[in-house]
């Protein structure tokens, strides 16, 4: 098949108007980038080859290597727009949205799998809106503005994420979307730039009433309190346990954000002459239009944050999408902009910048200037730069793959369609069932939440000593270093917080059947993780269950570890291979690892992937077996590997490898091409 037939006519013809403004501003970048070689005396890389561009094409846009057929479609295509063609093909495919998820997951430090479905949410309103290709503007502001449940609006989680800490919410917002560190501002002026503590409160006065867990309490617990005092005189650990089982028979309550009146004052040992210590600071931008706080403070901070007169804005996402593609940002490092702050290139950066704004902060068609540059596609740069050395962009830097494309390039290795395969729909069945339990428990009177927490507070209060209990020989079997009662401690702490647990989900539960007469289906503690497949760009009302069921049988067989990256729990656990290659824990801002290491090594070379690697059913085994002869089957590994043919050298050691090991022989060479650096590395 041609590469041209791959792409429908539909899709050609929308792919070619943009096309055409976007090869202007493609030309443009290649002057300032060249004007730079000029000046700076570069000579640059030569233009990539078609079998380097493809395999990179792939990586970067989509996260994975190029399979076989995907190789030879593009290579046996004539079109001499074919590189731009793949482009657009690949901006508009869901490997996109799965590799540039990745990114931003790392950037705002997605988690998920955790014991409510924030997280999860979170992750999807991402997907979404990398998927509508919605304007990075609009995508920023969506966030700073949210508000409500995690059903309802999945962009709460951009809060949720940093529940409890609204000071290192601000600092993360300033450091991701500004391109400015103001985290040593928190305790004292900044000893590195000119930012104060008191503008560090002021810039935190926009967000600080935001309460990052829609706190029961706030909607039940005055009434509540009123309905105790009526009853008997409580005592002090009665009362307790009723407000612990209160807060938790309502906890569905809590998973979202809402706007509070709660200001925010100057620390108690403030030391500066320009206020007194715990006086009380108005919002306040630092640079720019100062925008307004009398009203919907978080509204106007939005709307100067993403304005398109913020230049700071446009050029931070300006320069972060150039050092994704490229290797290396115009300016270094992109989160960290000074007043002395310049770029290597200051009329490209300026430019990019300026596009951004005329784009109308549309990273897709940003993206699809820079990729058909004749700068992305100059062959790699392949001596090392240093951060804190101006790079001239003679062609994109040579760079090790994210643990996430190496993952997703397995999977490419193994299964059909690895981008068409996502979890099923289990995390929105449980969405629903939280919706469904928090409708109930608001219609329920204080009177009957109090009643019931009244019936189980003696249950509770004899499960906290029994707690108390267990932590204290926790503790000393610790301090003991006797590891076997440490454990068996653990576990008996562990069973006991799960009856308590199970105490409330049942005090719950038996509220609403008092309430409504029955108890409505899907109450999250009693949904169960669903494991399901379906087509990823198939409309959901339109889906039948004998297409969802046809659509999954491709990947019987394969095993259930074999997900993409994007759709596995972020950050994937400890010792996975995601991990081991130096997935970000999610904690700090782009907290991912290229470092190799000796586990690395070891998990290449003897992780069981490898063995299902070469199972028969495997894609990368499909094309070997159908091959006709030694040659075509040493093709189909390069091909699949390297995305191009092998050397005339590589043949001769191959042959030279198969007439001794025979078929071993073949399996001895895919894992040395696993384990070589061409792999690993984006050329």
């Amino acid at each position: 098949m041609k590469f041209r037939l791959l792409l429908t006519p539909l899709l050609l013809l929308c792919a070619l108007q943009p096309l055409r403004a976007t090869d202007a501003v493609s030309g443009k970048v290649d002057r300032f980038v060249e004007d730079g070689y000029q000046k700076h005396k570069i000579t640059p890389n030569a233009p990539a080859s078609d079998e380097v561009i493809v395999r990179r094409l792939y990586l970067d846009i989509i996260g994975r290597i190029p399979t076989q057929d995907e190789v030879r479609a593009f290579n046996e295509s004539a079109d001499p727009a074919k590189r731009s063609l793949l482009i657009d093909q690949l901006l508009a495919s869901d490997g996109y949205v799965s590799h540039w998820y990745n990114w931003w997951s790392d950037i705002l430090r997605v988690q998920t799998g955790g014991r409510d479905e924030s997280g999860t949410a979170y992750a999807e309103w991402i997907k979404k809106s990398l998927k509508a290709n919605v304007p990075y503007d609009q995508f920023v502001k969506e966030m700073i503005t949210a508000k409500g449940f995690v059903w309802e609006n999945g962009a709460v989680g951009y809060y949720v994420r940093d529940a409890g800490m609204p000071l290192d919410n601000m600092s993360n917002t300033a450091q991701i979307f500004l391109g400015t560190r103001l985290v040593c501002a928190q305790c004292h002026n900044h000893p590195f730039d000119k930012w104060t503590q008191k503008d560090y409160y002021q810039m935190a006065a926009y967000t600080y009433g935001v309460d990052a867990e829609i706190n029961p309490r706030s909607v039940y617990r005055r009434l509540a309190e009123q309905e105790m005092k009526a009853g008997r005189r409580l005592e002090q650990d009665e009362q307790r346990s009723m407000n612990r089982l209160i807060d938790d028979i309502l906890e569905p309550l809590k998973y979202g954000v809402q706007e509070t009146e709660r200001g925010i004052k100057l620390p108690g040992d403030y030391k500066y002459d320009d206020a007194k210590p715990g006086e009380y600071v108005k919002a306040k931008t630092i640079f720019g239009d100062k925008a307004s706080a009398s009203r919907d403070p978080r509204g106007h901070y939005a709307e100067w944050l993403t304005s398109s007169e913020n230049p700071r804005f446009s050029m931070v996402i300006a320069n972060r999408l150039w050092k994704r593609t490229m290797g290396m940002g115009l300016i270094e490092p992109v989160d960290d902009y000074k007043d002395e702050t310049s770029a290597s290139n200051p009329m490209l950066m300026k430019f990019l910048a300026d596009q951004m704004v005329q784009m109308k902060f549309d990273t897709k068609r940003m993206l699809r200037a820079i990729y058909n540059s004749r700068t992305w596609q100059r062959e790699a740069t392949r001596s090392e730069v240093a951060e804190d050395q101006p790079y001239y962009f003679q062609g994109p830097l040579l760079r090790r793959m994210t643990a996430e494309q190496i993952w997703d390039s397995l999977c490419a290795l193994t299964i059909p369609n690895p981008d068409q395969r996502i979890r099923g729909e289990g995390y929105r069945n449980r969405l629903e069932g939280m919706k469904n339990e928090a409708e109930q428990l608001k219609a329920c009177s204080p009177q009957s939440i109090v009643a019931i927490a009244r019936k189980y507070a003696e249950l509770d209060m004899e499960l906290e000593k029994k707690i108390r209990l267990a932590r204290g020989r926790l503790t000393s079997a610790r301090e003991e270093g006797e590891n076997e009662d440490t454990k068996a401690a653990q576990q008996a702490l562990n069973v006991l917080n799960e009856e308590r647990d199970g105490l409330a989900l049942k005090a719950r539960a038996e509220l609403i059947a008092n309430e409504s007469g029955k108890t409505k289906p899907g109450f999250v503690s009693n949904l169960k993780p669903v494991l399901a497949t379906k087509p990823a760009m198939m409309d959901d009302k339109t889906k039948t269950a004998e297409t969802m069921a046809a659509t999954a049988d491709q990947w019987k067989g394969y095993g259930d570890e074999f997900f993409r990256a994007s759709e596995l729990s972020s950050p994937a656990p400890n010792g996975h291979f995601l991990r081991e290659f130096g997935q970000s824990n999610r904690e700090v801002i782009e907290n991912s690892s290229y470092e190799a290491s000796v586990s690395q090594a070891l998990n290449l070379m003897n992780s069981p992937l490898f063995s299902k690697l070469t199972q028969e059913n495997t894609i990368l085994m499909q094309r070997f077996r159908g091959a006709k002869d030694d040659e075509g089957r040493a093709n189909a590994i390069w091909q699949s590997l390297f995305g191009r043919l092998p050397t005339s050298t590589e043949r001769a050691i191959a042959a030279e490898t198969v007439a001794e090991k025979k078929q071993d022989g073949w399996q001895d060479i895919i894992w040395a091409l696993l384990n070589s650096r061409e792999f690993v590395f984006i050329q």
